[in-house]
């Protein structure tokens, strides 16, 4: 009786040390940084579940969207395309939303951080504090920008410095959303989230701060007072969903907060 309970015990014993050295393993391929293991552990799956479509519903989606596509080349008018002249670029349509699993949910390719200087036009040493607190708030050296053309209106010629930025990629765009999301936005005292109808239609978003929201960065606090010129930025964030809905869903699930856009009480109550 004792051999045997002796024995379950070592066969459980052995069974806990490898699942945790599977659960090691596969810790250590993926995701480094906290917001990469929530989603690999937890927000991947979610997103698989509430976006997906009985496939009797999708094919009638499909079927009206092709009768759709059909109805405007059908009705198409107007005078035939002149060959001798540069006709404008057709848009391509748009790549169909594809099934979406645990493998292949939507999640964040890249992350562009760009600081806009005006005052570069008149001294461009004025971008070397761009530059500076590009490369404090994120950890990576920035990358000039400069003009492709000119602009007399502006005094601007083709060649002159005006911005800088920063494409941040990996673990390390990771850490820089977590912190914006964790630190940066709770402090923020008017800023209540993105609208509904933010995005570009490809599931990319971009947030623009004023000069104040960059001060408050954990890194940017010791070293604020050094700076002599402070500008706001713009965060890009690029993800791999094809349509915004995707990509909405996938930033409120990483804790980035949407406004609903709601008519007052005065006119939606009737009596």
């Amino acid at each position: 009786m004792y051999g045997l309970a002796a024995r379950s015990f070592t066969l459980a014993s052995t069974a806990s040390a490898l699942t945790r050295r599977t659960f090691a393993a596969s810790a250590s391929q993926g995701y480094k940084t906290r917001l990469g293991q929530y989603y690999q552990n937890t927000l991947r799956d979610d997103i698989a579940i509430l976006e997906y479509v009985p496939p009797k519903v999708r094919a009638e989606q499909q079927a009206t969207e092709e009768a759709r596509m059909q109805a405007v080349k059908e009705n198409v008018t107007g005078t035939p395309p002149n060959p001798s002249k540069k006709q404008k670029k057709v848009r391509l349509p748009k790549p169909k939303v594809p099934v979406v699993t645990a493998h292949n949910a939507p999640f964040v390719k890249s992350i562009t951080v760009h600081i806009r200087c005006r005052e570069a036009l008149q001294n461009k040493h004025h971008l070397l504090s761009a530059l500076m607190a590009l490369q404090v708030v994120t950890g990576a050296r920035g990358e000039v920008i400069k003009s492709k053309n000119d602009a007399s209106t502006w005094k601007l010629r083709k060649g002159m410095p005006l911005s800088a930025k920063v494409e941040l990629k990996g673990d390390q765009m990771l850490e820089f959303l977590d912190k914006l999301i964790e630190v940066v936005l709770p402090r923020m005292k008017e800023y209540h989230g993105l609208r509904m109808s933010s995005g570009d239609g490809s599931g990319s978003f971009t947030l623009g701060f004023d000069p104040s929201v960059i001060g408050l960065f954990p890194e940017m606090e010791v070293v604020y007072d050094q700076f002599p010129l402070i500008t706001g930025f713009h965060v890009n964030i690029n993800t791999t969903a094809v349509r915004n809905p995707s990509g909405r869903l996938l930033l409120s699930g990483l804790g980035l907060p949407f406004v609903h856009t709601r008519k007052p009480a005065s006119e939606t109550f009737q009596l």
